[in-house]
């Protein structure tokens, strides 16, 4: 049983166990936002591996805190996926060194829509160093760039184009070659319209601050 001599100690004791509850609220709100983010992710967009949503973090509210006004707590992803800002604002792309963006059109992606994953047969890295040039604007140094293209199951770069070389055989004097585009290269940049995925999962989780500081504050005079 809990005996105080004075009023004093009985706001003291109040304070640090609003405190103790407010911490433990902000803590459980963050790592709720964290989840629902996640789970926006996951729902909103097409994701080729874990990455993104394992950089989606939240930092704790440390226990020794002082004073109310310092009780708080975060939400949010790591820099290394900070493309996943300009996902949630909105805004315009543009490489880092300043060239022409490449951009995967539905050819290069699976299942041949805009949703699918980019198959890592027509990831630019993987293929940069192995695409033919044409060496002239000729329709013959087309035709022998196809040719050499076809034979290493390859891409060839027209203009800001890239192709995939599918079928090349002869048909009577002339060379049949059959291609897809695969990535273009015309843009130096592009505008990603706005898919919030962090504002609405941290206000589905404020919701909840008042049920489960309540919650926490029960506990504590418990």
């Amino acid at each position: 049983m809990l005996v105080f001599d004075s009023m004093q100690e009985v706001t003291k004791d109040f304070g640090k166990k609003t405190l103790k509850a407010g911490v433990k609220t902000v803590n459980i709100v963050a790592a709720t936002a964290r989840k629902n983010a996640i789970s926006e992710i996951e729902r909103k967009f097409t994701l080729r591996n874990r990455f993104t949503v394992n950089s989606v973090r939240f930092s704790q509210c440390p226990p020794s805190v002082g004073k109310l006004s310092d009780v708080k707590s975060s939400v949010g992803i790591l820099e290394q996926a900070g493309y996943m800002a300009r996902q949630e604002t909105g805004g315009e792309r543009k490489s880092r060194s300043g060239a022409n963006l490449v951009i995967p059109n539905t050819n290069a992606r699976k299942g041949g829509t805009n949703r699918g994953l980019v198959s890592s047969a027509f990831r630019y890295g993987k293929i940069k160093s192995g695409f033919v040039k044409r060496q002239s604007s000729s329709k013959l140094a087309l035709a022998a760039a196809a040719f050499n293209a076809a034979k290493n199951k390859g891409f060839v770069r027209l203009n800001d184009t890239i192709f995939r070389v599918k079928r090349f055989s002869p048909k009577r004097d002339n060379r049949l070659f059959v291609s897809v585009p695969v990535l273009n290269m015309k843009f130096k940049s592009t505008f990603t319209p706005s898919r919030e995925w962090l504002r609405p999962s941290a206000f589905r989780a404020a919701e909840l601050i008042p049920k489960i500081f309540t919650q926490k504050l029960d506990e504590e005079f418990q």
